[in-house]
């Protein structure tokens, strides 16, 4: 086969790191809102591929299947609406293959935690240690009250600088290669759609 399915590598998940002398933010907002515009679109890049996927496995020419797909609004609808459809799809062909969708699907599911995390965040400079992407003030589920040992402004989930966001973008990159590597290698297999009739 000329095509051949590679996973995500794996990748070292963020913990929570508060603002301190030894983890200090960026001098100015402006490389956190370069680094967020760069993630959220590069994450758009691998929903786009996950649009192929879903028509793939649908079976299907018609851009119904893309159109339906985009309607979906959280990562865990979009997760589900692709495992269910790889579970038709895979119904009577080869069991090593949708193993490899569930786990591409579940890594793909897993990061969509931190692109809301970075999707719902804002540039905030919690006291003197420059600033950091943060969940807002009133996003009371992203923001355990009270911490204890805690001053106010600390009390946040996730502190991110230009590096740690620029972290979960290589994330989003690396999602997008395996779900095109897994629609080539998917479609050659099983010969479901010509290349031109794939969504754009």
């Amino acid at each position: 086969m000329k095509y051949k399915y590679k996973l995500p590598p794996s990748w070292k998940s963020l913990t929570r790191t508060l603002p301190s002398k030894n983890f200090q933010g960026e001098k100015s907002t402006t490389p956190i809102y370069e680094a967020v515009g760069r993630t959220l679109s590069m994450w758009e890049h691998a929903e786009s591929a996950n649009i192929k996927l879903f028509q793939l496995l649908c079976e299907t020419k018609s851009f119904a299947a893309c159109r339906a797909y985009g309607t979906l609004d959280s990562v865990f609808a979009k997760y589900l609406a692709i495992r269910y459809a790889g579970e038709e799809f895979f119904n009577s062909r080869d069991k090593k293959d949708f193993n490899h969708l569930k786990e591409l699907l579940k890594i793909y599911n897993n990061t969509g935690q931190y692109r809301n995390q970075i999707a719902h965040g804002m540039a905030v400079q919690p006291h003197t240690h420059g600033y950091f992407l943060c969940p807002p003030s009133y996003a009371s589920r992203r923001r355990a009250t009270p911490r204890p040992n805690e001053q106010w402004g600390f009390g946040a989930d996730y502190f991110y600088r230009a590096k740690e966001i620029d972290h979960i973008c290589l994330r989003a990159e690396q999602i997008l290669k395996s779900t095109m590597s897994l629609v080539m290698y998917l479609n050659e297999k099983y010969s479901v759609l010509e290349n031109g009739d794939f969504h754009p």
